[in-house]
């Protein structure tokens, strides 16, 4: 993963992002919840007047870095319960 996502709130940020891709349909709501509190958290700390969008734009490549590693640690548990 990259450098960016070493930072606890990036990363829980992260995680709630993959988890509302991840989730059944009736949890994405309450997902959705969290991801915009973790997102108002992160914004509140920096005083930042960027909006969650924006911040969301901003970190997409590092999401895309941290997906990857998500889908290779699948794979990996996949291949090791044959």
């Amino acid at each position: 993963m990259s450098s960016m996502s070493r930072n606890p709130l990036i990363e829980a940020i992260h995680e709630a992002r993959y988890n509302i891709e991840t989730c059944a349909a009736h949890e994405r709501a309450l997902s959705q919840r969290h991801l915009d509190g973790l997102l108002r958290q992160a914004l509140e700390r920096v005083g930042s007047k960027v909006t969650p969008e924006q911040l969301l734009d901003a970190l997409f490549d590092d999401y895309r870095e941290f997906k990857r590693g998500k889908k290779r640690e699948a794979w990996a548990r996949l291949g090791r319960t044959k």
